[in-house]
């Protein structure tokens, strides 16, 4: 989960000089994951790369590269996480500090007008690193493969890597962050007590949330900046609006309607993730009315009833929420996995 909502926030308007740190290549058990960005002023930070003695030396350093009057404005921290920073992680970690330069400041201000769909490459060398944003129809031929293949990876899902120079210059590489704030995508049927506390859970998540339901007065009046409500008299009619390839929860207030949201999503949805409130009996007698109206069964199988994490248990709305955040954050995480470059794509990058 990147920080990047909170570190726009500060720099708009800001009028003191900033630091960027950001966690660069990691090994091993590590606080935070490589792209992992804070912002550092004299008086205020923005976002966190883990907390803990490794963020508190970071700070440090950052500002004393605020105080210093030299030319140095970025440098590379190579940190093993045990007794010397009273951390034990075990693992690994670079610490990459740069001050923002005029230039910076004129392309994060860019970013509210890329809607995100973007890529923040740094070229880091032994002096210097730079910075520039670019989008999917910015030409990238100038660059050489690995990093045009890392760019392409990173401007269709969330994350960020490391890609070692090719030059003969061995301190060189390059780190592409993806600028995405939502790393998936979840449809939401259903404004009751479950479907609100769900939502409370997910909320802070790097998530978007659409919000289903014929009810208007079930909404609360405020909502957290990633939920989208929408009030409809045919929620199964949604389905078809929504993107496909993400996570579906159906929880209303009625057994007939959840069964035609269910037919819906097995329809139009392709192999989206498919929730469904509700026992076992229930999703027996979902199968057997599915099965009537002409779904195959491989379709049918792919419902999640009940959901969440049975090792969790509890019935009370605030402990059913927990459980389905957690069934889903697994199944982002694993799906991340997945994406995520091999050691061989790895290994062919940096050479």
């Amino acid at each position: 989960m990147n920080n990047w909502p909170c570190i726009l926030a500060a720099i708009e308007g800001l009028e003191e000089e900033a630091v960027l740190i950001t966690v660069g290549e990691v090994k091993g058990s590590t606080p935070r994951e490589t792209g992992a960005s804070m912002l550092v002023t004299a008086s205020a930070l923005a976002g966190t790369i883990g907390g803990g003695r490794l963020e508190y030396m970071a700070v440090e350093k950052a500002r004393t590269l605020l105080e210093a009057s030299g030319e140095q404005a970025s440098f590379r921290l190579q940190l093993p996480l045990g007794p010397e920073l009273a951390q034990c992680c075990g693992g690994h970690v670079d610490i990459l500090v740069s001050k923002l330069t005029i230039d910076d400041y004129t392309i994060f201000n860019q970013l509210n007008n890329y809607n995100r769909e973007s890529v923040l490459l740094t070229q880091w060398t032994s002096e210097d690193c730079r910075r520039q944003l670019l989008s999917s129809t910015d030409t990238r031929l100038y660059l050489d493969k690995p990093l045009q293949a890392a760019i392409y990876r990173r401007l269709h899902n969330p994350g960020a890597e490391i890609v070692s120079s090719s030059s003969s210059n061995d301190a060189a590489f390059s780190l592409v962050q993806s600028m995405s704030t939502s790393e998936f995508q979840v449809t939401l049927f259903g404004a009751g007590h479950v479907g609100k506390a769900v939502v409370t859970a997910l909320s802070p998540l790097p998530c978007t949330i659409t919000w289903i339901d014929e009810r208007a007065d079930e909404f609360p009046a405020l909502l957290p900046k990633n939920v989208i409500k929408r009030i409809s008299n045919s929620p199964a009619s949604e389905v078809s609006k929504c993107v496909a390839g993400g996570y579906f929860l159906v929880m209303t207030h009625s057994h007939q309607l959840d069964l035609e949201i269910c037919e819906a999503v097995l329809k139009d949805s392709g192999e989206s993730y498919l929730g469904l409130i509700g026992s076992a009996t229930k999703k027996k007698k979902f199968e057997k009315r599915l099965a009537v109206r002409g779904l195959k069964t491989n379709d049918i199988r792919r419902i999640t009833c009940p959901i969440g994490l049975r090792e969790l248990g509890g019935k009370r709305p605030a402990e059913i929420a927990i459980s389905v955040a957690a069934e889903i954050a697994m199944m982002v995480q694993k799906q991340a996995q997945t994406m995520a470059p091999s050691e061989t794509q790895s290994a062919g990058a940096r050479q």
